[in-house]
């Protein structure tokens, strides 16, 4: 059930993980010049504050739908519970400290996480597709960057267990 549920919610992110301006969210200014290189500590740090905050999010999830298997199609209920998880997901991945060439990405992406946590508390999302699209609107980080980030995540316990950095960014292109 763990796996159905995690590969559901994986291809709920992917699907919404895209690029663009929300009302909500403004687009970062450009940060400092992204470097391909090895991944550093810091790298290594942020990737397993980020996954360990997923973890968090896609088990408070999936501890939900294991009470009530139902929960997906009880919209309402799903985003009454929703609302509390969203806003622990938000606190959380405030916590994690991003590389440089990370910052503007990560302060979009936890406004976005809190602006749609605040909308599920107000019963104002639509569907459940909301809940998995908190990178939309968000840029995405270049492809350099998400390539070193998902080098600094590869064997990390936390990370596999979440899909790593390419739950957020989606899998880096070839480099």
């Amino acid at each position: 059930m763990r796996t159905l549920f995690l590969g559901f919610l994986v291809a709920l992110l992917v699907g919404g993980c895209t690029s663009g301006d929300s009302p909500e969210l403004k687009t970062p200014t450009p940060g400092p010049t992204p470097t391909r290189g090895d991944p550093t500590e810091v790298d290594r740090s942020y990737a397993r504050a980020v996954c360990a905050a997923f973890n968090t999010y896609i088990g408070a999830l999936n501890r939900e739908t294991q009470r009530d298997p139902q929960l997906f199609s009880d919209q309402a209920k799903l985003l009454r519970l929703a609302a509390p998880i969203l806003e622990t997901f938000g606190k959380d991945l405030d916590k994690a400290k991003p590389p440089r060439d990370v910052s503007n990405f990560h302060t979009a992406l936890v406004e976005r996480v809190k602006a749609i946590a605040k909308k599920a508390k107000a019963g104002q999302l639509v569907s459940s597709q909301e809940l998995a699209s908190f990178t939309e609107g968000a840029p995405l980080p270049p492809v350099t960057v998400r390539g070193r980030l998902a080098d600094a995540s590869r064997n990390d316990p936390q990370c596999a267990q979440s899909g790593g950095m390419d739950a957020l960014f989606g899998a880096p292109e070839t480099q």
